[in-house]
């Protein structure tokens, strides 16, 4: 169990979830988080030591998580370059001060090294969806990335495009956005047909982490339903549904009596979508489980990120199967204005006017 004195400088919030200080009275605890220069937090309490003669303090994960989110702006989800997801822990008892740079975590994982940002190792890539790869970069220096991909071109044959991408250390994560038009853009493509492509992240030009990325040419663009969200790292990934989508409306509204006529009051149109990821990788299906716990939960259509509530789930694992896993959702945007959204094109005449009349002169 840490010690105020044993905390590293730099840490994910679960480190901070039981510290023991050594105490012959009560300790008072002064706890202060600020972020982007700004208290967030800032109080004090006190605590009577346990029949150990220590005071534990447990749980700070959760305020510091619960810090960073205030700050976080969802206009950003699909911005590329430095981002934070951290805040400033300042912890006195005792006459003792400690203060660390916390890193924003829901998982009980402690150990900071560079890597994706991410549980996914091998991903299935719809085209047309947004891709946001971020590297943890705090306490690092002396990345870069590697971006490959490999072509098949029209001419016949096959090409291999590799470049190079300088990563930014001066925050906690750098963003990458690895769709395909990205990655096309990024290696020079030839004429021809991306069929896969690699991000390896290097440290002092050795691997440190890499992600491969497949190109699902069999789900239809069209019917996919594609997620972005703040996953266990509390930076953006994206998630797409490949299964079945089920659109459904339902009539919310109270009722109730005026001028004596029996009739509905504050009548709503609530459009939801049932929707299924299709099978499932077992790493996949621990995105999903994440995914589904996210504070921030975006559909991304269109070009346009909007967000969403899931209202329910329906997933089970039945032991011995033969067949992969798979999970279904509901959900439906938060802004009821989103739903069944409207597209007013105002008739302005053009489909009266004809470059020559179709009709000859026998046309009376």
């Amino acid at each position: 169990m840490p010690t105020l004195a044993s905390l590293p400088l730099l840490i994910f919030s679960p480190s901070a979830d039981d510290i023991t200080i050594k105490a012959e009275g009560d300790v008072v605890l002064t706890t202060t988080i600020t972020a982007d220069s700004t208290t967030l937090f800032d109080f004090s309490s006190s605590y009577a030591p346990g029949p150990d003669g220590c005071v534990h303090v447990e749980r700070l994960s959760e305020l510091v998580n619960t810090a960073i989110l205030a700050s976080f702006k969802p206009s950003t989800m699909l911005t590329p370059g430095c981002r934070s997801a951290s805040c400033e822990l300042k912890l006195t008892a005792n006459g003792e001060t400690k203060q660390v740079h916390a890193l924003y975590m829901t998982r009980l994982i402690t150990e900071i090294k560079p890597m994706f940002a991410t549980l996914l190792r091998r991903r299935r890539v719809v085209p047309g969806s947004p891709q946001p790869v971020s590297i943890l970069t705090a306490g690092a220096s002396g990345l870069t990335l590697q971006v490959g991909a490999a072509y098949k071109l029209n001419k016949g044959g096959l090409a291999w495009r590799e470049v190079t991408v300088e990563v930014d250390c001066s925050n906690d994560y750098f963003v990458f956005l690895a769709d395909i038009d990205e990655v096309k853009q990024v290696t020079s493509a030839p004429i021809g047909t991306l069929l896969y492509y690699t991000i390896v992240l290097l440290k002092d030009g050795k691997q440190a982490d890499k992600i491969s990325f497949d190109i699902d040419n069999k789900t239809r663009p069209s019917l996919a339903t594609h997620f972005v969200y703040l996953n266990l790292f509390g930076v953006p990934e994206s998630f797409t549904f490949r299964g079945k989508d089920t659109e459904e409306q339902e009539l919310e509204s109270d009722f109730g009596y005026a001028n004596n006529e029996y009739i509905q009051l504050n009548a709503q149109l609530v459009e939801s979508h049932k929707a299924n990821t299709g099978w499932l990788r077992p790493a996949e299906k621990d995105v999903v489980y994440g995914f589904m716990g996210s504070h921030y939960l975006m559909v991304y259509a269109d070009g346009t990120l909007r967000r969403a509530t899931i209202t329910e789930v329906d997933s089970s694992i039945s032991r011995p199967t033969n067949e992969p896993a798979n999970v279904s959702i509901t959900w439906r945007y938060a802004d009821r204005r989103h739903m069944q959204m409207p597209v007013v094109t105002p008739d302005t005449g053009k489909g009266a006017i004809f470059a020559k009349p179709p009709f000859d002169k026998t046309f009376d």
